[in-house]
């Protein structure tokens, strides 16, 4: 199956009083168009990092050293080839999706910036995200929602900007398991309907099972495993996915 976004050998340096310390180190992922990835490793490991230079948005103070990042073949190596791209053909959603929306404007005139869409249709997406009262929603402002509301607001705007690649850094984070689970079926309901290709950053190892055609696992700036999920857990090599597969063989 193609892959739509892609990296090859990606390194990251991170700047520092001692000159540049690489923290990402010769990172090779590509995501299957139309399918699920997830993507596991402990804290530290530099899931976030990658996720932000997958989308164009390396925070000040890092810079991709070497390597290349790949949209539907095409490499993002300027400023100029990242124009349609970033928040459109690639659009990433950080963890905290409270602090991701402006704090003094409504859910609904966000969506509408991001999306271009009109309130009929803003609300009929919240309907199909399983928002009782889309209107309300549209209405509110991120304080005034539940973290399960401010998500799936997050999920909303991502999906009126019609992307290709939706990068979700640990969505479900900080909602409990009933909220988690709504988020997740609500997810794979969107992704499965737009053929989504979606790149889904976690700790939560239920994930792998439930909702994951490909995973891709983590450690220390490295990616140490990634293929179809049955074949990666099968024969693990490094110590952590041997951690992984044990915990899940024992669920």
């Amino acid at each position: 199956m193609m892959a739509v976004l892609q990296a090859e050998k990606l390194c990251v340096d991170k700047a520092g009083p001692g000159g540049p310390r690489t923290v990402l180190r010769a990172i090779d992922l590509d995501l299957p168009e139309g399918e699920i990835t997830v993507l596991l490793g402990e804290t530290g490991a530099g899931k976030t990092l990658l996720a932000r230079a997958l989308a164009g948005l390396l925070p000040d103070g890092f810079r991709l050293r070497s390597g290349r990042i790949l949209y539907r073949g095409r490499a993002l190596d300027s400023p100029g080839a990242w124009c349609g791209v970033r928040g459109q053909g690639i659009f990433y959603a950080p963890q905290n999706a409270a602090a991701s929306f402006n704090p003094v404007l409504t859910i609904g005139r966000q969506i509408r910036e991001c999306g271009r869409s009109d309130d009929g249709e803003i609300e009929d997406l919240l309907a199909r995200l399983r928002f009782a009262e889309p209107r309300r929603i549209l209405r509110s402002y991120p304080h005034q929602l539940s973290g399960g509301e401010n998500q799936r607001g997050l999920l909303a705007l991502a999906l009126a900007a019609c992307p290709d690649v939706l990068i979700l850094d640990e969505p479900t984070s900080e909602l409990d398991a009933d909220a988690r689970d709504e988020f997740i079926r609500v997810l794979v309901d969107q992704q499965r309907c737009r053929a989504l290709t979606v790149l889904l950053i976690s700790h939560h190892l239920g994930f792998v099972r439930r909702i994951a055609a490909s995973l891709c696992i983590m450690s220390q700036g490295e990616m140490v495993a990634a293929g179809d999920p049955a074949a990666v857990l099968a024969s693990p090599v490094h110590p952590y996915v041997r951690e992984i597969a044990a915990c899940l063989a024992a669920q």
